[in-house]
């Protein structure tokens, strides 16, 4: 007489919790958020180009203009403000779906991406600083606040970290998740060709334009590669009553429980023999 074990595989861990707690809403406006965000920044970025009062200056010209113009300077710091939020979201929204091919890449990029977002955002807001200084002591105090800050150590310390996330953390996000298989190949170049119009143009509000349709570019294939039967799985389940087989799935064994309430032997089917 023979016997063999009877076993279920379980569903992706995915399609369980969106199939039985109902979350499926939940993960759709993540998945969505995540799409959003390249398009998003562009959005931004040309309202910030468009209302900036000083497009193309720099030193005492620009403290000038900040200080004589604070209303569109104020959207100008705002656009340029969620635009890079917006910039770097992408980057550590995408790394959990790199599995495999790509995955250290995309490691790389979260790490640069989070330096990005933590302190790009926020540097928009010397703008208010500048013009306030401008407006109450003349732009010439705000070019001198301006050197006396350039002669600390720690500004570039502070900001170099940023201007790289910006400059490789989408590029590098984007190329693991070709290698993944996450996104099409065309979606790296549309990320670069953006960042390339961006900075050649002087941040100007035509050349964040074209930022935008190259990042509409990459939030097409983020679409069509980011779907609900390929969201992260967890290896394991949390119960602890299967373990990861060779499909990354659980196999679960059904348990029987013996007269006194405890359980006893995996539930074993009888074949006879002939």
């Amino acid at each position: 007489m023979s016997t063999s074990t009877a076993s279920a595989p379980a569903a992706p861990m995915s399609e369980q919790t969106s199939s039985k707690n109902g979350h499926a809403p939940a993960i759709a406006a993540r998945r969505w958020f995540l799409v959003a965000s390249p398009v998003l920044a562009g959005l931004f970025a040309i309202l910030g180009a468009a209302n900036d009062p000083a497009v193309g200056l720099d030193g005492q010209r620009l403290y000038e203009r900040y200080a004589a113009n604070p209303e569109p300077l104020q959207l100008k710091s705002l656009g340029f403000h969620w635009a890079y939020a917006f910039w770097m979201a992408p980057v550590m929204l995408l790394t959990p779906y790199i599995r495999g091919r790509g995955a250290w890449l995309a490691n790389v990029a979260a790490v640069l991406g989070f330096a990005g977002i933590a302190t790009l955002p926020g540097l928009l807001f010397i703008d208010w600083y500048d013009s306030a200084v401008g407006q109450v002591a003349g732009p010439e105090t705000t070019a001198e606040v301006a050197q006396v800050m350039e002669s600390m150590w720690g500004v570039p310390v502070f900001t170099l970290p940023g201007i790289v996330g910006l400059m490789l953390a989408l590029p590098l996000v984007a190329l693991a998740g070709w290698r993944a298989g996450v996104v099409r190949w065309w979606g790296p170049f549309a990320v670069v060709a953006g960042f390339a119009a961006f900075t050649l143009s002087g941040v100007t509000w035509w050349g964040c334009a074209i930022t935008t349709v190259c990042f509409c570019v990459f939030a097409y294939t983020l679409a069509r590669g980011i779907t609900p039967t390929n969201l992260p799985r967890r290896e394991n389940c949390d119960t602890g009553t299967g373990s990861s087989g060779p499909s990354g799935h659980s196999e679960n064994r059904i348990d029987v429980a013996s007269k006194d309430g405890s359980s006893r032997h995996p539930r074993r089917r009888k074949a006879r023999n002939g």
